[in-house]
């Protein structure tokens, strides 16, 4: 039997092999995120998968090292680990095809194969990494006296490891590199630190199944989920998401946040206000204020609305100054790169919504509010009553709130949760349907709105096809529509669980 490693060897092996297993949880949150979201649903069941697939590995461990301890056997179950994980973005971009129209416009019985395909690809690995520690402590048994203190030794380079594979994944190679490019990382050290452990063996040849995450990498296309009619400008995962700059046959130019479903922001190659774009509703809101000089956006994303805000409303108010929000440095830097924005449109901070609500000294005459995380979430701290009281204590008298909102019917309770919360702040709490499919606007004031003031759009602006649409749609919020309807607080905002309810509950209206 080869059994006889250094217990130096151990250390760095179950060093590795801890990372290994952290690094997969990692890249499967990040794998899934485009297609699922990151929602505490999505979390625990990669939690909980990747726990059981530890529990069973344990168990099974024990079993086989007491049985078989082999130090051949322990090196080739990791190896087949790590050939096992770099097939894994392989398998994705085979599962991931059926998805690319978004998770709003997907059958619902694709959507729950495909997660549960994705899921259990990654338990095996894992399971196989579980056998390592029984299989390490079973092995150094035979060599030191002191197996409490190896053991322990063990465990402690184990959980080292898992560390590093945890902050090294999130903060270094996927947002450097890519999650795919951090599951080739961690498949070719497995490979790589099994192989060495092989050398002495006639299954050391083995080690060139290292050619499998090389030629994994090359063979698939890192364009997989783009149609014929889209061109990629640019790609990359950041920090926060995986983003693309996506040019279409027509010349429109889209900020996408993942894959499918994604479009957070748009530049229409043909002049004017392109009919379906919500943003284009966000241009109505400076001529219900009487002197619409200080607007904020939180969540600017690729800059749509400050820069349509610059061209169709700034004209008539030369006073009017913007200044938007976003978390995403890259998206900031892509707004003037490939979204149209310039310097002068707006002022753009890097910096989460509510922090710098929440730091700002300054005022505002009209706050809007259009942040998701992950294409569909509102994030929750950004839903609360504290939020919003927030927002009160940084709005001028006669200003006024909107947030995007997207649902697929107008009495969603998703809607009609946040209505309630707006209106234990804002005493005027108004719901218009924009333009968009899904997209309903929630204004909130501290005083009536005057509509009459919107009679101040030029007859001649692109604007002004629309004040039809507000004037017969703005509907003031009233206590009976919300009467069962939840406020939401910082202590219990459930948006993710309510926009899960609201997708899977219009399932009879979709194929």
């Amino acid at each position: 039997m080869n059994n006889h490693f250094s217990i130096r060897f151990l250390y760095l092996y179950v060093f590795i092999t801890g990372a290994s297993v952290m690094a997969i949880e990692i890249a499967a949150s990040r794998f899934l995120a485009p297609y699922f979201g990151t929602s505490m649903i999505v979390w625990a069941n990669i939690i909980g998968l990747i726990l059981l697939s530890l529990s069973l590995g344990y168990w099974v461990g024990g079993k086989w090292a007491d049985r078989w301890p082999s130090g051949k056997l322990l090196m080739m179950l990791s190896l087949l680990s790590g050939v096992l994980v770099s097939l894994l973005p392989l398998w994705g971009s085979f599962i991931f095809q059926f998805l690319t129209n978004g998770i709003m416009n997907t059958p619902v019985w694709i959507i729950f194969c495909s997660f549960f395909a994705v899921l259990i690809v990654f338990a095996p690995p894992v399971f196989l990494l579980a056998m390592v520690s029984p299989f390490a402590i079973r092995l150094v048994s035979d060599q030191s006296k002191d197996i409490g203190r190896v053991a322990g030794n063990l465990y402690a380079c184990s959980t080292l490891g898992s560390l590093v594979g945890t902050f090294g994944t999130a903060m270094i190679t996927i947002p450097l590199l890519g999650a795919r490019e951090s599951i080739y990382i961690w498949s070719a050290a497995l490979i790589v630190i099994s192989g060495w452990g092989l050398r002495h063996t006639k299954q050391r040849w083995l080690v060139l199944l290292l050619l499998v995450p090389v030629l994994s990498y090359f063979f698939i296309n890192d364009n997989v989920s783009t149609s014929a009619n889209e061109k990629v400008l640019w790609s990359k995962d950041t920090f926060y998401q995986y983003v693309r700059v996506v040019e279409a046959s027509n010349g429109d130019i889209s900020l996408v946040y993942n894959e499918g479903g994604g479009v957070q922001s748009i530049r229409r190659a043909k002049p004017g206000l392109h009919a379906g774009d919500y943003y284009n509703d966000y241009l109505v809101l400076p001529y219900l204020t009487n002197s619409p000089d200080q607007l904020l956006v939180l969540g600017s994303a690729g800059g749509t609305i400050p820069r349509l805000l610059a061209e169709y409303v700034k004209p008539q108010f030369p006073n009017m100054n913007v200044t938007g929000v976003e978390l995403d440095p890259e998206v900031i830097a892509l707004s003037y790169q490939f979204m149209g924005l310039k310097p002068e449109d707006a002022q753009i901070v890097n910096q989460d919504a509510r922090v710098f609500i929440s730091n700002t000294n300054r005022k505002y005459d009209i706050i809007v509010v259009d942040c998701y995380s992950q294409q569909i979430y509102i994030p929750a701290h950004l839903s609360t009553l504290q939020f919003f009281d927030t927002l009160r204590l940084h709005l001028n008298p006669d200003g006024l709130i909107a947030l995007n909102v997207n649902v697929t019917t107008p009495d969603s309770p998703l809607l009609l949760a946040m209505a309630k919360t707006v209106k234990q702040v804002f005493p005027n709490t108004y719901i218009v349907k924009s333009s968009g499919q899904y997209n309903y606007m929630i204004i909130g004031s501290i005083r009536p709105l005057q509509t009459d003031n919107l009679n101040r759009i030029h007859l001649n602006s692109p604007i002004h096809p629309y004040l039809e649409q507000w004037q017969k749609g703005l509907k003031e919020v009233n206590d009976e529509l919300l009467a069962n309807a939840q406020v939401l607080t910082d202590n219990h905002a459930p948006t993710e669980m309510l926009t899960d309810s609201m997708i899977f509950g219009s399932i009879p209206d979709r194929p």
